[in-house]
């Protein structure tokens, strides 16, 4: 049986074929295998008509593949691949630990406190039937969910972003209380413009937009740009602490973990 090719784009990072094209699982799996093996650099492939339980075996740990996080929505069958994730995927991770340990040294948190914050990238959970790994996420011992997760990505797959950040906030029963999206914009010149966007379930548990920060261009003198995260949204809060009290995640900082990931690919902020 011949096996299908499958060319990724050459003038964009993001390539969206369907599984139609296949007649069969095996013929699927070793075509995506052998592309993900060629792959050289960072690119979004995204797999449309997937039937359930054709993408199994990407969750098996396999040495020559290149790192991916992976996203399975079987009620859509669409297959996300962010294969070989990058700096700029990589600081919102950066920025929330960083933000986690300067709240320890200000005694925002204790360190029976900052045990309980435990911080994962590209981890897969039980979120209802979903397969995600999504580029960050805060989770405690105690609880089987997340309960803030973040995705990062460029313009382009911002829709995929977002359908993604949906499904997480709704297929967990509302254990996960802060969805974060961070969209990345090339314009001319290598510049990066960067808009941060928070959402939480409203009381009819609907993923909704509650804050949206402005990254890059930087805005006038550089302000603290507070985020409406609150201790309760991310542990369990003991007395005498506030739990309505806001977490000192600010999106200045983020600026800071952000340009120096965009220096590292060769882009300024704009």
């Amino acid at each position: 049986m011949t096996t299908p090719t499958l060319t990724l784009s050459s003038v964009s990072s993001r390539t969206v074929v369907s599984a139609d094209r296949f007649s069969v699982q095996p013929q699927f799996e070793k075509t995506i295998q052998n592309t993900l093996r060629g792959v050289k650099g960072f690119h979004e492939l995204v797999i449309n008509n997937v039937p359930p339980g054709w993408e199994d075996f990407l969750w098996k740990f396999e040495e020559n593949l290149p790192h991916i996080r992976k996203s399975y929505i079987p009620e859509s069958r669409c297959l996300r691949l962010k294969i070989m994730p990058t700096h700029v995927h990589n600081c919102i991770a950066e920025w929330i630990s960083a933000s986690i340990s300067r709240a320890c040294t200000t005694s925002f948190l204790d360190l029976a406190e900052l045990d309980l914050l435990l911080l994962q990238q590209g981890t897969n959970g039980p979120y209802h039937g979903l397969r995600m790994e999504p580029d960050a996420l805060l989770h405690t011992l105690s609880q089987p969910y997340p309960t803030l997760v973040a995705e990062v990505g460029w313009s382009g797959s911002y829709d995929d972003l977002l359908d993604d950040m949906n499904h997480l906030l709704i297929g967990s029963d509302g254990a996960i209380k802060i969805g974060m999206l961070v969209k990345w914009t090339k314009h001319a010149n290598n510049s990066v413009s960067g808009v941060l966007e928070l959402y939480k379930n409203d009381r009819q548990e609907t993923p909704r937009r509650i804050q949206t920060e402005i990254i890059f261009p930087m805005p006038a003198g550089d302000p603290p740009q507070q985020l409406d995260i609150r201790r309760s949204d991310l542990y369990p809060v003991q007395s005498p602490r506030n739990p309505d009290e806001n977490f000192p995640l600010v999106v200045s900082r983020l600026r800071y973990h952000a340009r120096i990931s965009l220096e590292k690919e060769g882009y300024v902020p704009a």
